[in-house]
């Protein structure tokens, strides 16, 4: 399935042929002018360049798109760089054209040119990939971000479907003393998932193979002109295209209730899981086709004491896609959920919607004048501004509450079709207005003191409307839900609001000549409005020094402390905030961060010199809140060193080493069940007892070596540089239940495997030079990158065990892993 229409891409081909082909002209006719400027030109200008061309063939095992993640890797005749200079010597006129990687996925293009101290000009084109992986997907793409499937497949599903009540049939557990777990189960549900397991892997041999990656594009033109008492005009503009398809899921999850209500103590409570769980849903490309222009118009003057400039922006921002929409392949009717008790308070059967709908980013346009200079002062002191003020409209149509004809909208007099409802506005009318001021005074009352006064303020001012739906499509689609949360908020957008200011004061203090003393401190500030938080506030403190005892040599230690503090956050369990009592957001949480650096260079000889570093970083998270992410810690150090005894031959080595440590701490809702003798239960700290708590303790090792040197075998023929790099990561997961056993099996600290990230790369180049301006040889490449992730799925998962299956189609690109080995054989000339 094309990401990219046929057209587009014959249009855009034939662009970057004719690009080529003039750059190409261009280098000729540079050199023509190179060799006859003297007769021709009469030494009126000086014409330069470089041509770097290359014969390319890769080889590629396994996930090539991972391989060329930022880059074009493609095999055959290949231009690297083209660089073409033109300067006037009796005339103010110059050119510069620049071209590198002309006709592939990373190229660049550039001009610059003008009159010196009159005007110049500038223009540029360039394109970056951001490729992710590739899969298959069993949908078909019919333009606009619709995706379908045949109507017979989900009659087939639809059919296969596993209903409520078979599953509980299968539902018990025995336990032994030892509290092992019998599940005899498992077999019977996977036997039940078998008919619509055996429809859905059959379908992906004739599966659509789909890319999963961006294509940035940009072009853009600046134009600057000179007036005279130092005043300059400028205009810029620059169109960019993001186009490709990314992966996004959707789906939702049911709960099955297997009926035990035992409150005895001991192994038995072990027994009692109050949710089964099956999860489905499907994995999409969300389709990428924005537009965004930008243009900025300006003027300024600029003294020897003073300057200041004023400009106006403009950024136009479009989604060709306004949604995404896409067939549920287990579907062919639309039908709503069912309830346990007959009642709202626990659907079953979701995510039973035909079709599928998820807005996409809305069109915007936004606007911005900005304001900026500075002046120099007595005492050796400059103080310097930028002040600007913007404004953001977006006016993008409503997605309609649902596409599921089965969702009656029952709280809506005569109770009609949510599909068929009317919304209360047609679009969000989103107004936004900003507010940035930015202040900056440096000082140097002695030549010992240096002083740094620094202001900052983001005012983000949201007046779009703030919108009462009577409800909305929920649980995959398929229940009409009256209230935005379970506490019961309503249905209403919440137009959020902030302002952010930062404050800092550094001074820097030379008490020897080998000594500087640093100090500062600093704060943060955040009102916020319409969100769980009233605002948070953060200051610290910071020294640091900076010693060269001998020359050559140089330590930077540098360390800072900060405590950030909390004011308002809504509690949990509640219309306001409907997480869980004791759950924070760890950016809105209550912090204490401790961050130190060390620098350290030293030049051994004038043939080696040395280099150590070292980073250390403690943030600890939420105080006594008892949910989230407690802490984060840190450690990283590096080496270099290098020798180089003469210009025919040097050696350099770099080997760092990072230390991560995170600290999750989770719990398993216990919802009715109780134990009546805990003494912290329910009716104190919300649904979540201390004997259903686990934590994760993540530790992540990293080790990467750098190696590499350079020697010439005849010294200004044959040059030989060589470079490798191996980087090693793992990660662990410790999960532990701190409070003894949990009363629930889904509370059970589960075992997590071993994450490895592995990548190892080799650089050799063989060079000849032919003269003084041409350069033969060639170069290898060869990387191996491997992944080892408990991410990486099947295409299709089902009937895993009585307690948790799935109804998940998956598209299958989860493979990084990797092997390229590139030889080329290049020409280089310069002009």
């Amino acid at each position: 399935m094309n990401i990219i229409c046929g057209d587009y891409i014959m249009k855009n081909t034939r662009f970057k042929q004719r690009a080529v082909a003039a750059a190409l002209l261009t280098m000729w006719a540079g050199a023509s002018v190179a060799q006859v400027e003297t007769e021709a030109l009469g030494n009126k200008a000086i014409v330069s360049g470089e041509v770097d061309a290359a014969i390319r063939q890769s080889n590629f095992s396994g996930a090539r798109e991972k391989a060329e993640e930022y880059r074009d890797l493609r095999s055959g005749f290949i231009v690297n760089d083209l660089r073409l200079k033109v300067d006037g010597v009796t005339s103010p006129y110059f050119l510069d054209i620049a071209v590198k990687n002309p006709l592939q996925d990373n190229e660049y293009y550039r001009i610059n040119g003008g009159v010196h101290g009159n005007y110049s000009f500038g223009f540029v084109r360039d394109s970056i990939p951001h490729n992710f992986s590739s899969g298959n997907f069993l949908e078909t793409g019919v333009g606009g971000g619709r995706y379908a499937i045949g109507d017979v497949i989900q009659t087939q599903l639809q059919a296969a479907e596993v209903l409520r009540s078979q599953r509980l049939t299968n539902t018990g557990v025995t336990s032994t003393a030892a509290g092992a777990l019998i599940n005899p189960a498992d077999a019977q549900n996977r036997a039940l998932d078998a008919g619509m397991a055996g429809i859905v892997n059959g379908l992906y041999s004739s599966a659509n193979a789909v890319k999963f990656g961006l294509q940035r594009e940009r072009t853009g033109f600046n134009f600057d002109y000179l007036l005279a008492g130092g005043a300059k005009l400028w205009a810029k503009v620059s169109d960019e295209k993001r186009t490709g398809v990314r992966r996004i899921n959707a789906g939702s999850y049911e709960r099955y209730n297997n009926g035990v209500t035992t409150t005895t103590a001991g192994v038995g409570n072990r027994s009692h899981v109050a949710d089964y769980f099956q999860v489905e849903g499907i994995e999409l490309p969300e389709t990428i086709d924005y537009r965004t222009v930008n243009v900025s118009l300006g003027a300024g003057i600029y003294k020897s004491a003073w300057m200041v400039d004023v400009a106006y922006t403009m950024t136009d921002f479009k989604n060709n896609i306004h949604s995404l929409v896409w067939d549920n392949p287990f579907r062919i009717t639309g039908a709503a959920a069912t309830n346990a008790n007959g009642t709202s308070g626990n659907p079953f059967n979701r995510f039973r919607s035909a079709l599928g709908q998820a807005s996409l980013p809305p069109d915007s346009q936004s606007h911005e004048l900005a304001l900026s200079g500075s002046i120099d002062l007595p005492l050796q002191s400059k103080f310097s501004g930028n002040i600007s003020y913007g404004w953001i409209n977006q006016d993008s149509a409503f997605d309609p509450y649902t596409l599921n004809t089965g969702v009656i909208a029952s709280s809506v007099s005569g109770a009609p079709l949510a599909a068929n409802l009317a919304l209360p506005q047609a679009n969000l009318n989103g107004k936004v207005a900003t507010l940035f001021q930015s202040y900056q005074l440096t000082s140097k009352p002695t030549q010992a003191l240096a002083l740094t006064a620094k202001y900052r303020s983001y005012d983000y001012d949201n007046q779009s409307s703030n919108i009462t739906f009577p409800g909305y499509s929920a649980f995959g689609d398929s229940f009409w839900r009256t209230a935005r949360n379970d506490p019961g908020a309503p249905v209403r957008n919440d137009a959020m609001s902030f302002k952010r200011q930062n404050a800092e004061l550094a001074a820097d203090y030379h008490l020897t000549k080998s000594l500087t003393l640093l100090g500062e401190a600093f704060w943060e500030g955040w009102d916020r409005e319409q969100l769980r938080i009233d605002g948070s506030s953060e200051t610290g403190l910071g020294a640091g020094v900076i010693y060269k005892p001998v020359r050559g040599t140089t330590l930077r230690f540098n360390y800072r402390n900060a405590h950030r503090t909390v004011d308002g956050y809504k509690t949990g369990n509640t219309a306001l905030n409907p997480e869980a009592v004791g759950l924070v957001n760890y950016d809105w949480a209550e912090r204490k961060r401790d961050k130190a650096t060390l620098k350290l260079s030293y030049l051994a000889s004038d043939a080696v010199t040395l280099g150590l570093s070292g980073d250390y970083l403690d943030d600890k998270y939420g105080g006594d809140n008892r949910f989230g992410l407690k802490k984060n810690k840190r450690l990283v150090g590096g080496l270099d060193i290098s020798y180089a005894p003469s210009e025919t031959f040097s050696v350099h080595a770099s080997y760092s080493h990072e230390n991560r440590k995170g600290l999750m701490q989770s719990a398993a809702k216990d919802d009715a069940f109780d134990n009546p003798a805990t003494a912290a239960n329910e009716t104190t700290i919300g649904a979540f007892n201390p004997e259903n708590y686990w934590n994760t303790e993540i530790k992540e090792k990293a080790n990467t070596l750098g190696l590499g040197g350079m020697v010439q075998i005849i010294p200004g023929k044959w040059t030989l540089n060589a470079d490798y790099s191996l980087s090693d990561s793992k990660m662990n997961f410790l999960t532990t239940n701190p409070n003894g056993p949990p009363k629930l099996l889904n509370a059970v600290a589960q075992s997590w495997p071993t994450v490895k990230n592995r990548l190892q790369e080799l650089k050799l180049d063989l060079g000849y030079n032919l003269s003084k301006s041409a350069k033969i040889g060639a170069t290898y490449l060869y990387e191996w990158y491997k992944l080892d992730d408990f991410t990486n799925t099947s295409a299709y998962l089902a009937g895993s065990t009585f307690e948790n299956s799935t109804k998940y189609v998956f598209t299958g690109a989860n493979n990084y892993d990797y092997r390229v080995h590139v030889l080329a054989a290049y020409l280089r000339y310069k002009f």
